[in-house]
């Protein structure tokens, strides 16, 4: 005990003639009545818990926010003739990521196609508001939580503060986060495929805007039957191949206008990408092909301008080397039918799917790979 009194009140008390026991009582005694152990307690217990229901509830609109993006970008793709908007999905996951299992939520706004969500106030500027609404185009949704106690209150109800002198009326704190998610075609994937498809070649696939998704089709590569009615399947001397960088991957970023991929015009399909196409037609995950508008140049000098991604679900391939047969495929030369000639095609259907990664969100056309990210 002797250790615990302070050096400086020793020597006063050795003065008064006093030992030292009880005197730790008597000081404890008097930080209580000063209020300074409870002022500690305030600031440690009462603020931390402040911080505790901070993270909690911004982590809910961050996961609601997300929730509802999702939703809103099925319509946007035009998967559904229904708003399958779905505002209410901010109040579930707010709620999973309470600690009591309650949040609320006290506004779901923002910008989709269908107009489901309505449009969000101005920004406050402050630190528990979001901010200021994006460039007119961009869809997103702002979700904003606030306290609910599993007693209904809106008050984070204090543990030390409300003993403090002259803090006695002090009820509680309502605490409140918001977070704000963005969604659209994706502008940037580092997973794609090193193959690029036309605009002619998609719009006679999904039947143009809004899209069809899920229907099988045929997408000559080259040498296609249509090439008449839609030119420009690929550049001159060129067979719709980009530059690999890497596992017939082309990493792709439309974030600059003009956008522009280099071309591998070898007619042969290399060993890589042979093994990523018959990885993708046993594995039916989507593959990311860019998708481009106009060319320039003519064989290795050939560039595509690229316009976005397209998500498509691979069933099979036909004579992607027509100077060998014995690659494996299930089609063969037959599937692509064309008088004389063995043009080059893929088979599947277009889809909707997420980019894994991706940075940036898009306002132009939807081919059908999207992108969600929270903003702000």
């Amino acid at each position: 005990m002797r250790n615990l009194i302070p050096p400086f009140v020793r020597p006063m008390m050795r003065l008064l003639g006093a030992d030292d026991r009880g005197a730790f009582g008597v000081l404890v005694g008097m930080l209580l009545a000063t209020g300074v152990l409870l002022g500690m307690a305030a600031l440690t217990v009462d603020v931390g818990q402040l911080y505790q229901e901070r993270a909690e509830l911004q982590n809910g609109a961050d996961a609601g926010s997300l929730a509802v993006a999702k939703s809103c970008l099925a319509v946007a793709v035009g998967a559904s003739a229904a708003p399958v908007c779905d505002p209410d999905k901010a109040a579930t996951y707010a709620n999973l990521n309470a600690k009591d299992g309650v949040a609320a939520v006290t506004l779901v706004c923002g910008r989709d196609v269908r107009d489901v969500l309505p449009g969000c106030p101005a920004s406050s500027g402050t630190m528990v508001d979001c901010p200021s609404a994006p460039a007119t185009g961009t869809n997103y949704v702002d979700v904003h939580t606030a306290t609910r106690t599993s007693g209904g209150s809106s008050l984070l109800p204090p543990v030390f503060a409300r003993t403090l002198t002259g803090n006695a009326g002090y009820q509680g704190s309502t605490v409140h986060a918001c977070a704000r998610a963005m969604w659209g075609p994706a502008l940037q994937s580092a997973q794609s495929l090193a193959m690029t498809l036309s605009l002619c070649a998609w719009t006679q696939a999904t039947g143009g805007t809004p899209p069809t998704f899920g229907t099988d089709v045929r997408i000559f590569v080259r040498d296609a039957p249509s090439a008449p009615t839609c030119a420009g399947l690929s550049a001159p001397g060129e067979f719709g191949w980009l530059t690999d960088s890497g596992g017939c991957r082309a990493a792709i970023d439309l974030t600059q206008s003009g956008a522009i991929g280099g071309s591998d015009p070898g007619k042969s399909i290399t060993k890589p990408c042979q093994d990523v196409l018959t990885s993708y037609v046993a594995s039916g995950a989507p593959i990311f092909i860019p998708i481009f508008d106009t060319t320039t140049g003519s064989g290795s000098g050939a560039t595509y301008h690229l316009v976005g991604l397209a998500a498509f679900i691979l069933t099979g391939y036909a004579n992607m080397n027509p100077l060998k047969d014995d690659i494996p495929s299930p089609f063969t030369k037959s599937s692509c039918p064309n008088g004389g000639t063995t043009p080059s095609c893929i088979y599947g259907h277009f889809t909707q799917a997420l980019v894994p990664v991706s940075t940036s969100v898009g306002t132009g056309t939807y081919f059908g790979a999207a992108a969600v990210k929270l903003a702000g």
